[in-house]
């Protein structure tokens, strides 16, 4: 049963959502089409939000949301989101069709998690047989990870490799690179600065 804190937690978060001002709303659709650019095919989107990624996917993408308050908006919208449950779907996307979508991605959710590690690692054994081709995920750079207290787990390059990801028999690292501007270290002065990974099926 959900709690009356965590139905406020989500009706705020998505009032946090939706109150951007017309500024941040331009510069987070420069944000959004580079992703998307990424996305091959029909996506899965997971912890999409307002669905906002979604607007700029192929035709027949989905995306998927913890926050109830979010899904109905979404829906209410025409967008194609469902609610979603890890803790008794344990990233096995269960409800998925094998061959149904090219690619999967996932942004600004591994941060929030307290063992990124493992959720990639069932992420891609479950994606390889699914026969999913790319995966995308974007975390955010050194200054916005300690911006927000509610990130877990700060995720780069030292830390995919330390964690063997780099080295998984599904997928290998195609491109990775900091957004807007190509150096992590401007990621020390830029809060917006973020990560974008792109992972592709192994041969």
């Amino acid at each position: 049963m959900t709690s009356n804190s965590e139905n406020l937690y989500a009706q705020e978060y998505f009032e946090y959502l939706q109150n951007r001002s017309g500024f941040r709303k331009l510069i987070r659709t420069f944000y959004l089409k580079d992703i998307a650019q990424y996305c091959t095919g029909k996506t899965i989107d997971l912890g999409c939000g307002v669905g906002e990624l979604l607007r700029y996917l192929p035709e027949g993408s989905a995306g998927y949301e913890v926050n109830k308050v979010v899904v109905d908006h979404c829906k209410s919208i025409g967008l194609k989101v469902d609610l979603y449950h890890p803790e008794t779907d344990d990233y096995q996307f269960k409800m998925l069709e094998p061959g149904a979508y090219q690619t999967f991605t996932m942004n600004h959710v591994l941060e929030h998690l307290e063992d990124s590690a493992m959720v990639i690692h069932k992420i891609m054994e479950r994606c390889h047989q699914l026969g999913i081709a790319r995966i995308v995920f974007t975390v955010p750079g050194i200054k916005g990870y300690s911006f927000d207290k509610t990130h877990l787990t700060y995720v780069d390059i030292d830390y995919l490799r330390n964690s063997g990801i780099l080295e998984n028999k599904y997928y290998s690292l195609k491109t990775h690179k900091y957004f807007p501007i190509n150096w992590k270290y401007f990621s020390k002065y830029f809060t917006h600065n973020e990560l974008r990974l792109v992972f592709d099926i192994r041969k």
